[in-house]
């Protein structure tokens, strides 16, 4: 009897849980219903509550999707205008912006817009939306318009850090620029500046600004980008392209034998062999061709081609790699390569979708200790789970 009372009160626990997450739900989406045409006061909320409960629907859709978003605040710089969800700055506002854009009332001054967007298209996108609204209701001044933005990721994965980059944009936006969004920092990048500091100041001086940048960006062994400069110049390079409606094509390239090599060679061995293939790389690709180090052993590169052509090129340097002999001393290494290959538009809108794609082909290959060029198919390469990346943050469509 006491295991039949036991099982009672935990199925209505269950069922109490259970009905709770539900409601709790139906909330969530019907506050997000209300909030689209509703003004926060008249729903018993802040405008802060309700920007937080779009900024989560945000966070989850863009993570799970692979894609970016911004956080607009546009503030008017005018206690004559009113903002509220009904009033006409509004209303042209919705006008200016996409149906599935997302506009809230930050104060009586200011409209939140979340919008899903690279951040290298954000600026030139609030440009037009502000100058629609000014053209549309006489009572906006254009010239007292400011705007601050904040993207995800490159600018954090919490409210609370985009809250505080837009906050911040805001209040540095003036008449010279009126729209501004911050700089988004590498981590990276940020700690190899802090440990250059140390550096004396007569042999900064001595050094070039074209010096000093290069040696920010580029690998000092390979020659190729750094991997904490990987993620910033492929997403400007990936956003261009799109941009002009052009083919892109990602390698994710990984050197064969690392193991063996360093046992038999040691370190100085492997990366010798390093160097050889990034040679290679820079002798045999275009100069529009971005070469990025990534991982220790391993290389991206960004080409403007089809995938078709992407085929002709990845098989030419593997071939190239497996007839060489790369010297370490006085001894002559040989060794492959493997390459996974996804492209824009087939396998994604941008560069954090690619490099899922690719590095899947590659994680593949190694796994099944597969040696050669490959194309993503989803059948057979999404049995490989997804790999977090360090150096290329999706920013980034």
């Amino acid at each position: 009897m006491l295991f039949s009372a036991l099982s009672v009160i935990a199925a209505i626990v269950i069922s109490f849980v259970g009905i709770t997450f539900i409601a709790s739900y139906y909330r969530f989406q019907h506050i997000i219903q209300m909030a689209k045409g509703t003004n926060p006061a008249d729903m018993g909320a802040t405008e802060t509550d309700i920007l937080r409960v779009q900024l989560a629907r945000y966070f989850a859709g863009c993570a799970r999707r692979g894609t970016s978003f911004s956080i607009s605040l546009i503030h008017f710089g005018d206690s004559a205008v009113a903002v509220r969800m009904d009033s006409p700055v509004v209303d042209a506002v919705r006008r200016a912006t996409r149906c599935d854009d997302t506009i809230c009332i930050y104060d009586e001054q200011t409209v939140a817009l979340l919008t899903e967007i690279e951040s290298d298209d954000v600026i030139s996108i609030l440009s037009r939306i502000t100058s629609a609204v000014a053209q549309a209701c006489p009572e906006v001044s254009i010239e007292a318009l400011r705007v601050g933005i904040a993207s995800y990721p490159g600018h954090g994965l919490s409210s609370k850090n985009l809250l505080g980059v837009v906050r911040e944009g805001l209040a540095q936006a003036n008449a010279e620029n009126p729209i501004l969004l911050p700089e988004i920092v590498n981590v990276d990048e940020d700690e190899e500046e802090h440990e250059q500091s140390d550096v004396s100041v007569e042999e900064t001086g001595s050094r070039g600004w074209k010096e000093r940048r290069r040696s920010t960006m580029l690998d000092e062994l390979t020659g190729v980008l750094k991997p904490s400069a990987v993620s910033s110049y492929m997403q400007r390079l990936m956003s261009d392209l799109r941009h002009k409606k052009k083919a892109v094509s990602l390698f994710c390239i990984g050197i064969n034998n690392i193991d063996h090599i360093t046992r038999f060679y040691g370190e100085e061995g492997a990366d010798d062999v390093l160097v050889g293939v990034s040679q290679i790389l820079q002798k045999n690709l275009r100069a529009d061709d971005l070469i990025g180090r990534h991982e220790k052993y391993a290389f991206l590169v960004l080409a403007p081609i089809s995938l078709k052509n992407a085929e002709v090129i990845g098989k030419r340097i593997s071939a190239l790699v497996q007839q060489s002999n790369f010297v370490s001393g006085n001894k002559k290494i040989k060794t492959t390569i493997t390459l996974g290959v996804s492209a824009y538009p087939e396998h994604g809108r941008n560069l954090h979708q690619l490099y899922q794609a690719g590095q899947k082909v590659l994680d593949y290959s190694r796994l099944h200790d597969i040696r050669a060029y490959a194309i993503y198919n989803p059948e057979i390469h999404d049995s490989m789970s997804t790999k977090p990346m360090k150096s290329i943050k999706s920013v980034k469509a």
